[in-house]
């Protein structure tokens, strides 16, 4: 086919569709009721927002969480201060005790109205005093798993969807103190009203809510052992001193419903392998060092794991664990490696006495 022919064919169809009789099209011209609307604000928008800043960082069988949350114009002020407050944070001076930090000119340090809450430091700002506050929760299972459960704890408090670890880890960067790295994110969003009682709330593996009623214990308290710091979380804690050196024995119990890093032993031994110094070990090694126990009738798991001698701060850990009903009990001893080396039997002493109520 010709172009010509090809054009003659599309002029025909353009003056036999023009002909063709249709409805009129009208149209109509209004005034503007009002000014045209403005551009949106972002940045005024993102002042309007609330943040959260917080670190998080391991410390042997616990993890301490550092948290500031504010208006966005307050975070963007002191967020330097929350920054250089992190490298001032020092190990815990014993196995009982909480880090240790310097307090910055012009902070406040007051006691915490929550059991849930060990201190809270006061920030001073232009537009009022900011809190920062300091709590902890025990570690269980991955340390990636361990961070997204929380982080998306704390987007739920800000009225945001969660996220997946990826994303997380994305968001999420290292941070230097004085007693390790710690993890460090900042979060934005509306902030929920809370009456301030527990900031773990949401946290599956740290409600003591969940604790069925008359879970108690009872047990005998072996010779040396003083009573420790009890929280919450902790049914029963113990100090031991000998010297210089010191040891700490917890009783925790989590909801087993919270998954396999709290009901897998392997996944905790290798953990607490971690802590000592021993993560080089293969998970079929870690298995050949865990042994049956018996907790008051109820069958579990028992490890001893002595650190390298040669290390820094040299470490053991004794641990059982055991499950009872919907709840896994932790007997967990750290602290000096020596002193734990030697309170072997009484640590097995300790377990053949307790009783469930």
């Amino acid at each position: 086919m010709s172009l010509r022919f090809s054009g003659a064919l599309f002029l025909a169809w353009t003056v036999t569709v023009g002909c063709q009789r249709g409805e009129e099209i009208s149209t109509y011209t209004t005034p503007r009721q009002g000014p045209p609307r403005p551009p949106i604000d972002y940045a005024a928008f993102a002042r309007q927002l609330d943040h959260t800043l917080a670190a998080i960082l391991p410390q042997g069988d616990r993890a301490w969480f550092f948290k500031l949350a504010g208006p966005a114009p307050a975070i963007d002020r002191r967020r330097a201060d929350f920054l250089q407050f992190l490298t001032t944070v020092s190990p815990a001076k014993s196995p009982a005790d909480p880090p240790t930090w310097q307090l910055p000119e012009g902070w406040q340090e007051k006691p915490s109205t929550s059991e849930f809450i060990a201190t809270v430091l006061v920030m001073p700002d232009e537009e009022g005093p900011l809190e920062l506050s300091v709590s902890s929760l025990g570690l269980t299972g991955d340390w990636q798993d361990f961070v997204t459960k929380n982080v998306n704890r704390w987007l739920g408090q800000l009225k945001q969807e969660p996220l997946d670890d990826a994303t997380i880890d994305k968001l999420t960067q290292r941070v230097a103190t004085a007693a390790g790295p710690a993890t460090l994110i900042e979060l934005a969003g509306i902030m929920q009203k809370s009456s301030g009682a527990n900031p773990h709330a949401g946290m599956a593996a740290a409600s003591p809510a969940k604790k069925p009623a008359g879970s108690e214990l009872v047990y005998e308290t072996p010779a040396g052992w003083q009573p420790g710091r009890t929280t919450a979380m902790r049914s029963a804690a113990f100090l031991i001193v000998d010297g210089d050196r010191q040891a700490e024995t917890t009783v925790i119990a989590l909801p087993a419903d919270a998954g396999s890093q709290v009901t897998d032993v392997t996944a905790n031994v290798q953990r607490w392998a971690g802590q000592v110094g021993l993560a080089s070990l293969e998970p079929a090694a870690l298995e050949k060092l865990v042994e049956p126990v018996t907790i008051d009738g109820v069958e579990g798991s028992y490890v001893a794991l002595l650190g390298p001698e040669d290390g820094e701060h040299p470490t053991g850990v004794l641990a059982a664990m055991v499950q009872r009903d919907d709840m896994v009990w932790f007997f967990k001893l750290t602290g000096d490696r020596k002193l734990a080396e030697s309170q072997q039997e009484s640590f097995r002493g300790f377990l053949a006495t307790v009783k469930f109520q």
